[in-house]
């Protein structure tokens, strides 16, 4: 029955794909996708594959390939993605040697992917599980592992419904490997033995990311040498929440990076500032049209007086909280918590909508007193009103969170001996 749903979603998707253009992205991806896989690793043996669902697991991951490839650079190493956008945005990602989609795990692709890239070690990040893939990859006796999983209330595999999860769990990874304790006895109550406590190999990355000599000109030059308060990964209620800051603070920049840059969204945004917004590829294409010196000038100053940037390009984000002072994170009026380690590794305070038990590293910076969670516009004013201008609250917030970094960091080190042992 799995089997066959797969099958069916896959005639939707084809059937979808003909108005769809994500969707088409998703199908287009597979197109004479085992030909192409199986001309790549034709020769290669001892692959490593690893495998994420989309842009988030995938930053996840990536420090432990990038760890695998600089302890053994001879080892090849296959990634494959499920989200097309995902695809789209790390396909000529330079680490790994191959990057493809996944095929839909039906049990005849399950089988034609083992028995092409014959993989000695799989790995697979969070919530992953595929299971005609997991069932061959058992019956072929490779080692397979998952790496960052962490439990909650909502987990399925801690429901009455989730027996298949629990058993794929007991019986066909070689090391569990989990984010805190608290997922390690969830695991152990249900008989799975085979848990280590790693961490969170993001950590490494998001810190490796703070370290970087990195800029941005456009930024820099609306900011003016000031710190900014940093929407990141923003929806629709976080955005409201931000706006409404706007008129108090005049003085003040406000960076707005929506989760998906919707254009009304953005407008909204834009409309809402009362003291001028400017948009990030508004600005990005006017400083690369090569206008002469004193019209240039002009722009700039312009750029410099607005109150408001809304950033709307992909991927840089992580790198933008550089230039915050504070920052409120979305996907927590969604349950679907972002990061929130993008923005903590820069030292600065930070605030979430009321559903954030999914991110751990939220909840421990609340134990520490350097996050809050808001629900509404007093929340939202309470909190920036705590932190504008408070000097000694900023460092001292900067200082816990520099070594809440420091002590969780090494993740991907621990990983990647389990893997490769």
């Amino acid at each position: 029955m799995y089997t066959l749903l797969i099958w069916m979603v896959s005639l939707a998707l084809k059937v979808a794909a003909l108005w769809n253009e994500k969707i088409r992205l998703f199908v287009d991806g597979r197109k004479k996708l085992f030909s192409r896989i199986e001309a790549a690793v034709k020769g290669y043996d001892d692959i490593i594959w690893f495998h994420v669902a989309s842009m988030g697991e995938f930053e996840e991951a990536r420090p432990v390939m990038e760890e695998i490839r600089r302890r053994f650079p001879e080892r090849k190493i296959l990634l494959t993605i499920f989200s097309p956008t995902g695809y789209t945005h790390r396909k000529n990602w330079k680490t790994a040697d191959w990057v493809f989609c996944l095929p839909l795990d039906t049990w005849f692709n399950a089988r034609r992917f083992v028995r092409i890239v014959r993989p000695s070690k799989a790995v697979f990040t969070k919530g992953e599980f595929w299971f005609n893939y997991l069932g061959r990859l058992k019956r072929n006796h490779v080692d397979t592992y998952i790496m960052s999983l962490l439990a909650s209330k909502d987990s399925p595999y801690l429901k009455w419904y989730g027996w298949p999860y629990r058993r794929v769990l007991k019986t066909v990874y070689k090391c569990v490997m989990v984010k805190d304790r608290k997922t390690e006895s969830a695991l152990l109550e249900f008989g799975c033995r085979n848990v280590e406590v790693t961490g969170d190999a993001r950590i490494d990355r998001v810190m490796k990311i703070a370290a970087e000599d990195w800029h941005d000109r456009i930024v820099e030059t609306w900011a003016g040498g000031r710190k900014a308060a940093v929407a990141g990964s923003s929806g629709e209620r976080e955005n409201g929440l931000f706006i409404s800051l706007l008129k108090d603070y005049p003085q003040d920049k406000f960076l707005f990076v929506p989760y998906k840059p919707d254009e009304a969204e953005i407008r909204h945004i834009v409309d809402s500032a009362p003291y001028g917004a400017v948009l990030y590829s508004d600005v990005e294409y006017i400083f690369s049209s090569g206008m002469p010196g004193n019209a240039r000038a002009g722009i700039e100053e312009t750029v410099r007086k607005a109150q408001v940037m809304v950033v709307n390009k992909i991927g840089i984000l992580s790198r933008l909280y550089r230039y915050g002072w504070c920052a409120l994170i979305g996907g927590g009026f969604g349950n679907l918590p972002h990061s929130v380690m993008e923005a903590a590794v820069y030292g600065i305070p930070v605030a979430m909508g009321p559903y954030y038990d999914k991110n751990k590293q939220f909840i421990d910076l609340m134990r520490l007193g350097t996050a809050v969670s808001v629900s509404d516009e007093k929340d939202i004013h309470d909190w920036f009103t705590r932190y504008h201008g408070n000097t000694s609250l900023l460092e001292q917030t900067e200082k816990i969170n520099e070594e809440y970094c420091q002590d969780s960091a090494g993740a991907a080190g621990r990983i990647t001996d389990i893997i490769l042992e």
